[in-house]
């Protein structure tokens, strides 16, 4: 499909001040689409089913669920839009299963703006796209690590981002409040976590992420 036909794309972020930035920079870049913005992942998937969207640009951190989840529930509809994922996240982890779970592409948050439309056109296309940073950073790691796995990649989705919260000197109480999780479960996941990894205490989770460029 050509970038110059008319096409729907969702945005789904859940700040107000980048939708709106994302939704006026896109209409002026395709003056064809019809551009429709959503804040949660409850708000995107009504839209998703009252309309029909060729392209999503979700934000791998909402505020009532992850991007990642909404990128699989988007996936089960009869007419699934191709997604984009754009985020912050800026680690391999992140981006591999983002991709995994049906993004198509990803972008940096902070991209510069032609990276966006050129995934937009690539997406489109039916081509995958991921910005040019990323996976310059992304050859880079793997000269430095080598074929071997790494250990937090036995965790779920869930436990990664806690991970990594942590990671950041985050308190239970705070990733609670960034992940719209409970403490009591944010302390489930970090337990499960440092179980499957062997790591102990706040020092190590922070060397380790420091060390495999999760942070």
């Amino acid at each position: 499909m050509s970038s110059n036909a008319p096409f729907n794309i969702l945005v789904v972020d859940d700040h107000a001040l980048v939708r709106e930035a994302f939704t006026s920079m896109l209409r002026t870049e395709f003056p064809h689409a019809t551009v429709v913005s959503a804040g949660t992942c409850a708000e995107a998937m009504i839209e998703a089913r009252r309309n029909s969207f060729q392209l999503a640009l979700v934000d791998i951190e909402l505020g009532d669920r992850s991007g990642m989840e909404l990128t699989t529930e988007l996936r089960t509809l009869s007419d699934p839009p191709r997604i984009i994922a754009v985020s912050m996240h800026q680690e391999e982890t992140f981006v591999t299963r983002t991709m995994h779970l049906g993004a198509r592409s990803y972008v940096a948050k902070d991209a510069p703006p032609q990276e966006l439309f050129d995934a937009i056109r690539a997406t489109l296309e039916g081509r995958s796209y991921i910005s040019r940073e990323l996976a310059q950073k992304f050859v880079d790691q793997s000269v430095r690590k080598g074929l071997g796995g790494q250990v937090h990649e036995r965790l779920s989705n869930r436990e990664l981002e806690v991970l990594m919260q942590l990671a950041r000197g985050k308190s239970l109480k705070q990733v609670a409040q960034d992940l719209s999780l409970s403490p009591r479960t944010v302390a489930v996941h970090k337990h499960n976590l440092c179980r499957k990894t062997g790591l102990k205490g706040i020092v190590e989770i922070l060397r380790y992420c420091q060390s495999n460029g999760l942070v």
